[in-house]
């Protein structure tokens, strides 16, 4: 596929998944009240901590899948040896994670979250849906990464529109028949396995190669983990980064709070994913310009275009319409305590999205040890100041938290922007790279 079909089928599948949920936002709201919904929204914050120990890798697989199957046979049968081994790491650590938060669930229930009225046993049960969901959904990030550097991301995309639609239009008809935070759950977790299946039945058929005669390689496996392995440590800390400001909120306040924290963390989020479609889609095209400096930079020049324009618009909407729509999609005295803090977690999510462009070249050009250092001054930072904010401010305190942390990772990603300067050396020079 070309790339602007990849760009168009990226930004529908996203759409779709970025959509679909905060479209039946209010209905879950409805049946489930504010306390049980705030437990939902644990939940959600809990997957995406527990899915942080993907960072990083996924995006090194990206790049060793595209390396591979764009070469010979050879290289797809490589490609093949690489997602066997991958997906059986993938689903033992989605189990082996499951099972660890089930065994803590009690603890986690009664130690960490802020119940209010709901009884121990609701907590206890949406800790454990989080782990059965988490093991669930986890095993289908390495067939993505698999389908994307293969470039059949029309082929992703539409498994992903399906599996939005199936998880919360079939989960809002759902929780209108038995409303509940368990039977939310089983439906999540029951949507969720079938899509992971469904991606992994689409990779292996994308890669040509019959799985019955793949064997275990320990030796690859070793190297090809020395290759992801810097990278992904650095990656986790950033996304680890991204989740603390809930992370600490859900200490701090009631489930309630939290619940309408997180609605406006998902609509800053949710503008966000717009980001990653473009960036999917150029991943390949960037890494082959890793040894010309001034391509490179005119494509993150590009890029950056783009998203500032995109940055423009979506302020200028805001400004206009932003508080009505919001009142009427969750009423008003809902959208009287998320409105200030989405204002605040927009300006940092604008300040993500344009770092996104300084992120991808420091993983096009191997800069590993820049991503380590950023995610870990951020990371410092959000704990340090995260929780006066909270004391002083509520919960807007924590979105500042979270416009300080993107303020600093694009400031330092600014760097690109010396790429292909007159008498600068290309960033990695021909040849100085190990063929894997």
């Amino acid at each position: 596929m070309g790339l602007k079909v990849n760009i168009l089928a990226n930004y529908l599948g996203t759409a779709a998944v970025a959509l679909a949920p905060l479209l039946a936002l209010p209905w879950y709201l409805a049946a489930l009240g504010p306390r049980q919904f705030g437990l939902v929204a644990f939940v959600t914050m809990l997957q995406a901590l527990m899915g942080t120990v993907d960072a990083g890798t996924n995006q090194a697989l990206v790049r060793e899948f595209a390396a591979r199957l764009h070469a010979t046979d050879g290289g797809r049968r490589e490609a093949g040896l690489v997602l066997w081994g991958f997906e059986r790491l993938y689903w033992v650590s989605a189990a082996a994670a499951g099972a660890i938060v089930m065994l803590l669930s009690k603890p986690i229930a009664s130690q960490w979250l802020v119940l209010d009225a709901l009884p121990l046993s609701t907590g206890i049960a949406a800790v454990c849906g989080a782990g059965a969901l988490f093991a669930a959904q986890f095993p289908g990030s390495v067939y993505r990464s698999l389908l994307v550097g293969a470039q059949a991301q029309v082929q992703l995309n539409a498994v992903m529109l399906a599996g939005a639609l199936v998880r919360h239009v079939g989960g809002v008809w759902v929780m209108h028949l038995w409303p509940g935070v368990t039977t939310y759950l089983a439906w999540q977790v029951g949507a969720a396995l079938l899509e992971t299946l469904v991606r992994r039945r689409l990779a292996w058929h994308t890669t040509g190669i019959h799985r019955r005669g793949l064997q275990w390689d320990s030796a690859r496996m070793r190297a090809l983990w020395k290759a992801v392995a810097s990278l992904t440590g650095a990656a986790w800390l950033g996304a680890l980064t991204v989740q603390m400001d809930r992370v600490i909120l859900s200490k701090m306040v009631s489930v309630q709070q939290f619940g309408y924290y997180t609605i406006a963390a998902s609509l800053a989020i949710g503008a966000l994913q717009l980001v990653y479609p473009l960036i999917q889609a150029v991943t390949p095209r960037a890494v082959r310009l890793r040894d010309d400096p001034a391509g490179l930079r005119r494509l993150c020049m590009r890029l950056t275009g783009m998203f500032a324009a995109g940055v423009g618009v979506g302020a200028l909407l805001f400004a206009a319409v932003g508080e009505r729509l919001l009142t009427f999609w969750v009423r008003d005295a809902a959208a009287t305590v998320i409105h200030p803090v989405l204002s605040v977690l927009l300006v940092g999510t604008a300040l993500n999205a344009l770092y996104n462009v300084g992120y991808l070249h420091w993983l096009v050009v191997d800069k590993v040890d820049r991503l380590l250092k950023v995610n870990l001054a951020a990371l410092l930072l959000s704990i340090a100041i995260i929780p006066p904010l909270v004391l002083r401010f509520g919960i807007v305190g924590a979105a500042f938290g979270w416009l300080a942390i993107n303020l600093i990772g694009f400031v330092v990603s600014l760097e690109w922007l010396k790429l292909g300067q007159s008498g600068r050396q290309p960033l990695v020079r021909r040849g100085a790279r190990t063929e894997r």
